[in-house]
């Protein structure tokens, strides 16, 4: 018989963060997990299926009127914080709220007064000031380690994924305060769970300055870095930056009797105090002291990290850690009444200090950037016809793509499933811009039906299991290609990859003719899936004119320098290679991909054929790496390894979770193999039939793919430059073809 739970819990968003928030759940006692809310009902779905969540609903209100529940974890985007949050407590219900709390301080006060109306508990999900080092540097303090505190110094300069990807449609990007809303926070609590609440008063008299300020691609202003002087109950000194490489985030808290140093990157707490002993020895002993420490966390991380690995203990990762006992007092909180630490007005202050810090700080006037046009999506039933459909138009290479087209003088449909925040030439008049996603085929019908051509770059989503993979890349390749055939579009150009070929063989020399790879099913997921989306386009659907297009290792402006066709990451300075990195890869300029797509709209004879992208400079992985490391500055580093020896390791991986009873795939040599690209191109077809001439020149292509990462005009300008071509409206272009 299984025991009553006394909290029924709902998570409203089935995004990322859920995931987390539902295995913490999971992993206390007296909650039940009865639903999931989310409009995206596939989404919903596979998070209840991984969680064993009962139920699903795609609104707030289905789930008020079906089922029971005490409380509920707000898990959406930050501006639908503030509407969800309230309606929740307006029903009585519970609410934990992903920082931050609300967009403003107003909405975060109605908020706390509606929790008081309703007599129920209002949490803001600040777990970072729960997290495993903030712990023990609170012990340490507890035990007067170094006497009285009289400054807190807090360093916060950290990578940004949706940054470096591009993502400007995100919401941190919509104005600068948002950065502060969603990434300040974390370090900001955790100052104040030490130092106090901010005041007017406090606030007033802080020193902030922002520095480096930027503009993105879309012309929205950014906050680089912010530093602040200031004093909530003792002095603070906060340094925040954003889009770095190197991670820092390291606290230094001064006593009177000596220092606690906190690395949050590294989960190491380290106390500097004085000894007994004269100067000369004393800096001795403490040096061996501190490495003692040092040696002893990191010893005791590795063999955390063997046991969970193995399954013989749970989890030790500090951000999950930080979570679990986040929601856990959020729920003692509900069943004690007992005070709460990160309650509504710990997040209310929180917002009040991040837009008092955008707003009042010395240089927030730069960012006042004029920002570009903003024009509405395109409805569905629109019949505005365009040129050209780009399916996948706003990533990496859909922009160059679309650049192109618009070049010569090509109306533009562009359907992604995010057209926020794009960059100026998606606002002209000749683009029309159309929300949607390939998995949808209404919307897909509605954009295809009004297009003479279309390209196709959307990959669908490259992540979850197999069936989810196959689903995103190869049933939307199908979908794409019957929803043109049935409006007979003129020609569809889908643009796959070579990770579809096998290219584990030093013999072998990959041209238009060669097949996808016939042992694919050995291969991982991503490759596989792109072959079978290549052999059902060019072997199974018939009566389309369409063209397969397979892009090499594709850099360029916009793109990333640790590309995995070089190697696998651990951190974004070394490079682990796949092989010992001396024979040439396939890469490709993505404006010479860009030039093809646009090229195969028309180019005759090319109907049902596969071409493989690839440019004429083809440095080795050694070489790659050589040249990003001297044009940008960096000290990036090439890790050899022979293919085989990798296999091992990759076995004994999967040998470690088969035994902590985990299922997981048997690692594959042939794939291994395969990333290493070992095969030569040979593209003479390729460059026949698309007219198509890539960079062959080594310095052209050190400008284009290397020096365009770097920030500088000089670079930026020598990147952009282009070759000397007249572009060809399509239409003439079309005349040419019909009359050959």
């Amino acid at each position: 018989m299984t025991a009553k739970k006394d909290n029924k819990v709902i998570l409203i968003g089935a995004g990322y963060i859920s995931d987390v928030h539902a295995a913490a759940i999971r992993s206390l006692d007296d909650i039940d997990l009865v639903a999931v809310v989310d409009p995206n009902r596939s989404a919903a779905q596979a998070l209840a299926e991984r969680h064993h969540i009962p139920l699903r609903f795609s609104t707030v209100e289905q789930a008020l009127a079906e089922t029971e529940f005490t409380a509920a974890h707000v898990l959406t985007p930050p501006n639908l914080h503030y509407a969800l949050a309230s309606q929740l407590l307006r029903h009585g219900k519970h609410v934990l709220v992903e920082k931050p709390l609300a967009e403003t301080e107003e909405e975060c006060e109605a908020l706390i007064s509606l929790a008081q109306q309703h007599n129920v508990t209002l949490a803001v999900n600040q777990n970072f000031i729960f997290h495993p080092v903030m712990e023990r540097a609170k012990q340490h303090l507890a035990n007067n380690d170094i006497g009285p505190v009289k400054s807190v110094c807090l360093h916060y300069e950290m990578p940004l994924r949706q940054l470096a990807a591009g993502q400007f449609s995100h919401w941190m990007f919509r104005q600068p305060v948002n950065l502060l809303l969603e990434q300040a926070v974390h370090p900001l609590s955790q100052l104040m769970s030490l130092c106090g609440r901010p005041t007017a008063q406090s606030m007033a008299k802080m020193l902030a300055k922002i520095t480096q300020p930027r503009q993105l691609s879309n012309g929205q202003p950014f906050i680089q870095r912010l530093d602040v002087i200031g004093e909530l109950d003792i002095p603070v000194h906060f340094a925040f930056a954003m889009g770095q490489d190197f991670p820092v985030w390291d606290m230094q808290i001064t006593g009177e009797d000596g220092c606690l140093n906190l690395d949050f990157v590294r989960q190491q707490v380290t106390v500097q105090s004085r000894s007994r002993f004269l100067p000369a020895l004393d800096t001795a002993v403490t040096a061996c002291t501190q490495a003692g420490s040092l040696l002893s966390q990191g010893m005791q991380q590795l063999t955390n990290y063997a046991l969970t690995t193995a399954g013989l203990k749970d989890s030790q990762d500090p951000f999950f850690l930080s979570m679990k006992t986040s929601i856990n007092q959020f729920y003692q909180a509900i069943a004690t009444g007992q005070p709460l630490l990160h309650d509504g007005t710990f997040g209310r202050d929180l917002v009040a200090l991040c837009h008092h810090l955008a707003s009042q700080s010395q240089g927030a006037d730069l960012l006042s950037v004029p920002k570009p046009p903003v024009r509405r999506a395109v409805k569905p039933d629109d019949d505005q016809p365009f040129d050209v459909l780009v399916i996948g138009g706003t990533g990496f290479i859909g922009r160059h793509v679309v650049a192109q087209l618009l070049a010569k003088h090509d109306s533009v449909g562009v359907m992604a499933r995010n057209i926020q925040a794009l960059p100026a030439f998606y606002h002209q008049p000749a683009v029309q811009l159309l929300q949607g996603d390939v998995c949808d085929p209404a919307a897909l019908d509605a954009a295809v039906r009004r297009a003479t051509y279309v390209i196709n770059l959307a990959h669908g989503g490259a992540s979850g299991d197999w069936e989810t993979i196959k689903h995103a890349m190869v049933d939307s390749a199908r979908e794409i290609a019957q929803a043109c055939q049935t409006h007979q579009i003129t020609r569809l150009v889908h643009l796959g990859s070579i990770a579809s070929l096998y290219l584990g063989s030093d013999r072998a020399v990959i041209h238009s003719d060669t097949p996808p790879d016939p042992a694919a099913a050995q291969r991982a997921h991503y490759a596989r899936a792109k072959a079978m989306a290549d052999h059902l386009l060019l072997h199974e659907l018939k009566g389309q004119d369409l063209v397969v297009l397979r892009p090499g290792i594709v850099v360029g402006q916009g793109g990333l320098v640790n590309h995995t066709g070089v190697g696998f990451f651990n951190n974004n300075q070394y490079f682990i290679g796949w092989n010992l990195g001396h024979n040439p890869l396939p890469f490709v300029l993505a404006e010479d991909v860009a030039a093809a797509a646009v090229s195969a709209l028309t180019a005759p004879g090319i109907a049902g054929k596969a071409l493989n992208l690839v440019g004429d400079v083809r440095p080795s992985a050694r070489e790659y790496v050589a040249m990003i490391s001297k044009g940008l500055g960096r000290p990036y580093r090439y890790v050899p390894q022979l293919t085989f020896w990798l296999y091992l390791q990759e076995l004994g991986k999967w040998s470690i979770k088969r035994l902590a009873g985990r299922r997981t795939p048997l690692p594959a040599l042939r794939d291994l193999r395969s990333r290493a690209m070992n095969a030569r191109f040979d593209t003479s077809v390729e460059k026949r039939l698309l007219n198509w001439q890539p960079v062959s020149d080594w310095d052209s292509f050190y400008q284009q793919a290397i020096l365009v990462h770097r920030a500088t005009p000089a670079a930026i300008s020598a990147a952009k430059a282009t070759r000397d071509k007249k572009p060809v409206p399509l239409a003439m272009q079309a005349d040419k073809v019909a009359s050959e």
